[in-house]
Formats: structure tokens, sequence, C-alpha cells
């Protein structure tokens, strides 16, 4: 019942906030079973680091300042950097869900291992260990996906480069967290207290940044698409840029290669389209019913793309110009088909 205690002291604030992050989400396109898996792989991801620092032949401060973050945080970060890269969250607001669901889940069990192992019955250090670790592990995951997701829509980019900088933000906080806590520089309830103010305003500052980002692209990326999808069926593509380009396009593709690529602008634009609109509807809390035609228009897309080739498909990029996020609208329309 001690130990129950201690880690409900500890890390009941924690999933409280992770609740008010998902809580904070317009869109909810998170299911819970995901943030549930997140946890889960998190508390793995300990596992992981905990026998891998018993292996490493370092001092006791090299292991608390550099070989102890570099490993937390490349093993906290992997799930949620891949399912950023492999597009199965495409918002900052997700990334950042995904990123404090997977700390959560980390600091769980080293918690209860190091709350375990100590008998104090003082409830403050539970909560001065306890909860100023987990609001780290969790704080410093969730900024290295805001970073990431953020960079990856400004650049356009998914290359391992695109995550360093969030890396390093991330094992910099950790190190910083563990080196003033080691000096005892400052009482270690200030530094859990500041923990507390300072992480959850940075997350939410890039909450509200990002849902004004996303309402800004959805309203303009549906304008654009649904401005192309009338010119094609107004018969007046040719007199749009977008129009202009693909007919410059027979003079180095076949013709069929051509009508393969207006095909597949035309079906791509008017899934996006749908694809934004959903997003609106949930937004303001309407529920969304499938599309029965989505499936065979997305399979049509893929076969459109087979035709096309890579060659093809850089030729529509300034067309498409498809970030991250674009890319992402898609796979989350097929999905709730």
């Amino acid at each position: 019942m001690m130990l129950i205690l201690k880690i409900s002291v500890s890390l009941l604030p924690v999933l409280i906030f992770l609740l008010a992050l998902i809580l904070m989400d317009s869109y909810k396109l998170l299911k819970p079973m995901i943030v549930i898996m997140t946890i889960l792989y998190g508390i793995v991801a300990a596992v992981c680091a905990f026998f891998i620092q018993r292996q490493l032949v370092v001092s006791q401060q090299g292991l608390t300042l550099i070989w102890g973050p570099l490993s937390e945080e490349f093993l906290k970060a992997l799930l949620p950097v891949l399912m950023l890269k492999w597009k199965r969250v495409g918002f900052i607001v997700d990334s950042a869900i995904i990123g404090f669901a997977s700390g959560a889940g980390f600091a769980l069990l080293e918690n209860i291992l190091y709350l375990h192992s100590i008998q104090s019955t003082n409830p403050l250090l539970w909560i001065v260990r306890g909860l100023g670790t987990a609001v780290m592990h969790g704080g410093t995951i969730a900024i290295l996906m805001i970073f990431s997701a953020y960079i990856t829509e400004r650049f356009k980019s998914q290359r391992i480069l695109t995550f360093l900088p969030g890396f390093l933000i991330a094992v910099i906080i950790h190190s910083a967290f563990n080196k003033i806590l080691a000096s005892q520089l400052f009482p270690s309830e200030y530094v859990t207290a500041a923990q507390l103010i300072i992480l959850p305003l940075l997350i939410s500052i890039a909450f509200t940044q990002s849902e004004k980002s996303l309402r800004d692209w959805m309203e303009q990326g549906l304008e654009s698409s649904v401005r192309l999808l009338n010119a094609i069926r107004k018969g007046k593509f040719s007199e749009t840029k977008s129009g202009q380009y693909i007919y410059s396009l027979r003079e180095h593709f076949p013709v069929e290669l051509v009508a393969d690529i207006f095909c597949y602008l035309q079906i791509y634009l008017a899934l996006s389209a749908r694809a934004k609109a959903n997003l609106m509807l949930r937004e303001q809390g309407f529920p969304v019913q499938p599309d029965p035609d989505v499936e065979n228009r997305f399979a049509e897309l893929k076969q459109l793309a087979k035709n096309i080739g890579k060659t093809g498909q850089r030729a529509m990029a300034p067309i498409l110009q498809s970030s991250p996020r674009d890319l992402w609208q898609l796979y989350y329309l097929e999905k709730i088909n």
C-alpha cells in the first residue's frame, strides 16, 4: 500500500497533465489505444535502458551527465519518431501527446524501482523525486517531438538530421536536470516547481501555435484544392499555372504518362479536400461519415503512382507540394474509412 501511495502521489499529476493534453487537442485524432500503447512502449524503453546502462563501463558522473541522458532519450524517442516518420501522426499537437506518453511510461517504471528502494515516509520526497523525474521524462520527449514535427513540416523533409535538433535539446535538458540534482545547487523542490511551470508552459504555447497553424493550413489548403478542382471540372484547368505546367510535361513525357499524371492530380485534390473538410467537421464536434468510394479512389491513386513511376512523381512535386502533413491527411482519410 505504501508503494502504491508513493507512485500515486508522484505520477498522478503527470497522467492528469497527459489527459489535459489530449483534451486540449481540438481534433481528437489520436485513438486512446495508441496513447496507451505508447505508454507501454515507454515502460519497455525503461527496461531496455536499465539493462544497457548496466553494461556500460563508465564513471557514475559520465553515466549521469552523458550516457544516461543519451541512451534514455534515444530509447524514449524511438517509437514516437518512427510514428512521425511513417506518417502515423501528422500534427505538432499529436506529436507532443505521443512524446509525453512515452516519457510518462518510462517514468512510471523508473519511479516504481526507485520509490520501492527508499524507506522514507516523507511525501515531499516522493513528489520531488517522482513527479520531478516524471515531468522531465515526459517533457523532454514532448519537446523533441514538437521540434521534429515543426522542422519536418517547415523543410518538408524527414531525414535523420531533421530529428537531431530536438534530440540534442532533450539530452541537454535531461543532463542539466541530473546535474542540478546531483550538485544540489538548488533545493530539489525548487527544481521540481520550476519544471512544473516551465515545461507545461512551453508545451501549452506549442499547442496554441500548432492549432493556429493547422487551422490556417486547412483553410488555405481547402480553398486551393477546391479552386483547382472547379477549374478542372469547368474545363479551365489550362488557364491555371498548374495546368500550364502539366501541359508543358508533354515535351518530356509520353502523352499516356501525362494523362496519368492529370488523373492522379484530380484524385489527389479530391481526397485532400475531403480530408481537410473532415478535420474541420471534427474540430466543430460534428460526426464524420465514412465515404464508401474512398477505398476505390485510394486503390486507383496507388495504381496511377505505380504507372507514373518515380520520375513522373518527381515531375508532379512542384504542383502537389506534398509536405509530410499533406501526406498524413491522406493516411488519416484512408484509416477512418
